[in-house]
């Protein structure tokens, strides 16, 4: 007869608990993939780890992941990745290649059934919609489980990734606001956007900082002004993403002030890299909305201490070098890959060099990012929520190499860089998917999870 006080898994060691203070030498006990205990007490298990000198945090949440925005990428390499740097579960976006964007509940039943065959850590999924069809489809996929839905202001594929106009747009936050899902805009305005692409071409400016330089930051600012104003009279849940600029996050606080219900993210190229890495890497540097000025970059860190931005995520986005590395910087692919140095960067970019403290840290990688999505039983280490935690060194110091990383793609725009702070290991649901430098998850060991 089984022992009740014998855990299937017990963890020994520094935990970071939910209010950000460390429980030293503290233990967690796990069964059926659930935490069900936490505290100084020891105790016993089927299996035991035991770190010491080592801290147990939560399993980081990446909230901005493209899964398939590239086919030769995918589910499996992405979430292999993300095992890697301590993300144990991603929310996947819905401009599935090739033109299959989640738009309807039989696409998003599909790609749960893809997520639960393919995926190696946790994917909850956004759903989107199209710019003409009817919107009584939104509430069907918000019970199908979809965590949120995503629009676009500008056009990036008229059937993949549409633009939706401003009246669409008032109609659907209308509608999303009952589900009570957050509904997350990529705001940058089109007509400035179009304008400044066709300057800038016309006269042969085609070089890689050009595209920085032709999406000014009045263009992002702009569209998340609208976006909020649109949310003010609405009542929805409006979640800016990829904030690029101070300027998006004084509006996002400003309505917030308003009774408006918002949140922000901005990414980690955005905290780590300037608009100058463009002239050094050329495509592999651009991304949309683009690379900034290194005042923007350190105003971003002052607005990320002092809690004006909610989460920081990866839009995680590759695509192959051949896709990046042209003549003509507009004919680059827009994207990086990301989510398998977020955690470890931003530790050792923002803890290491007291930029944050460990608490802000965990909020934004980790217990912000569920909480936005409703995915109440990830991003803590408490009782009641799975058993999704990293074993993390604090102290290790590495350089990040495209030839060790989990991308298909096989780059990172973060080559070279130094870190301190690494993943020893990687569970999800008390089952083991990262250790020693290897990924030893399966397809199959994550699985979809919907908001509670």
């Amino acid at each position: 007869m089984n022992d009740p006080d014998t855990h299937d898994l017990v963890v020994h060691g520094d935990i970071a608990l939910p209010d950000g203070t460390i429980l030293r030498a503290g233990w967690i006990g796990i069964s059926g993939g659930t935490i069900s205990t936490v505290g100084d007490a020891p105790l016993t298990g089927s299996q035991t780890v035991d770190a010491p000198d080592r801290l147990i945090l939560p399993g980081f949440v990446d909230a901005h992941v493209h899964t398939r925005s590239c086919v030769d990428e995918g589910i499996t390499a992405t979430t292999r990745a993300a095992a890697a740097g301590g993300t144990t579960t991603i929310v996947d976006m819905p401009f599935d290649k090739p033109d299959r964007p989640v738009n309807s509940v039989e696409r998003l039943q599909a790609k749960v059934q893809d997520v639960n065959a393919e995926a190696v850590v946790d994917v909850a999924l956004y759903a989107t919609f199209a710019p003409t069809t009817g919107l009584d489809v939104l509430p069907e996929l918000a019970r199908a489980g979809a965590a949120g839905f995503k629009v676009s202001t500008i056009e990036v594929d008229p059937v993949r990734f549409p633009r939706i106009p401003d009246g669409r747009l008032y109609e659907a936050f209308e509608v999303i606001a009952e589900t009570g899902r957050p509904v997350a805009a990529h705001q940058e305005n089109q007509e400035i956007i179009f304008a400044q692409e066709h300057a800038f071409q016309a006269r042969g400016d085609t070089s890689p900082i050009a595209h920085a330089l032709s999406r000014p930051p009045v263009a992002e600012a702009e569209a998340a002004g609208r976006l909020l104003e649109l949310a003010y009279w609405t009542g929805v849940h409006l979640h800016m993403v990829h904030g690029t600029i101070p300027r998006t996050f004084d509006l996002i606080e400003w309505n917030r002030s308003q009774g408006v219900e918002a949140t922000g993210e901005t990414c980690l190229q955005y905290l780590l890299l300037t608009m100058d890495a463009l002239d050094k890497l050329g495509g592999r540097a651009k991304c949309n909305p683009p690379l900034r000025s290194a005042e923007a970059v350190e105003q971003l860190w002052t607005q990320l201490r002092n809690g004006a931005i909610d989460i920081v995520t990866s839009d995680h986005s590759p695509y192959p070098i051949h896709r990046k590395e042209t003549d003509d910087i507009f004919d680059a692919f827009a994207g990086l890959p990301g989510t398998e140095t977020l955690g470890p960067l931003l530790y050792s970019e923002g803890v290491t060099t007291g930029r944050i403290d460990l608490p802000r840290f965990l909020e934004l990688v980790a217990s912000g990012p569920a909480t936005i999505f409703g995915l109440t039983r990830k991003g803590r280490l408490e009782p009641g929520a799975d058993a999704d935690f990293v074993v993390f060194d604090p102290s290790h110091a590495w350089t990040v190499d495209d030839a060790r990383s989990h991308y298909a793609v096989g780059w990172s725009p973060y080559h070279g860089r130094e870190v301190r702070g690494r993943v020893d290991s990687t569970w999800v649901r008390g089952r083991c998917v990262f250790r020693d430098h290897a990924v030893i998850g399966t397809p199959g060991d994550g699985a979809f999870v919907r908001p509670i």
